[in-house]
């Protein structure tokens, strides 16, 4: 099972490109830890929004939900962003 998260942040606090690249760097960090792939996808010239994708791979569907709420739950509990769109997308290997 492959699941791929798109995620619109909104990072109300950064008052320049260089605090949003420091708190957005900090963000793939922390997912990272978490045996997943990262990547800022888009608007990285938009000093408080950002778009950051999400990919890993579990065994089975159980598996990648319960990798997802983790993430989710990670990424809610972060201060310094708001979600403004969650798209996910699971596809078998």
């Amino acid at each position: 099972m492959f699941c791929n998260v798109r995620l619109e942040v909104e990072l109300p606090y950064a008052s320049s490109l260089k605090e949003k690249r420091q708190t957005v760097r900090s963000i793939k960090d922390r997912l990272r830890k978490r045996n997943v792939s990262v990547v800022e996808s888009a608007r990285q010239d938009a000093w408080q929004r950002a778009v950051i994708e999400v990919a890993f791979a579990a065994v089975s569907f159980g598996a990648a939900e319960e990798k997802r709420n983790e993430i989710r739950s990670m990424l809610l509990g972060y201060p310094q962003l708001a979600i403004s769109d969650w798209q996910e997308e699971f596809s078998k290997l």
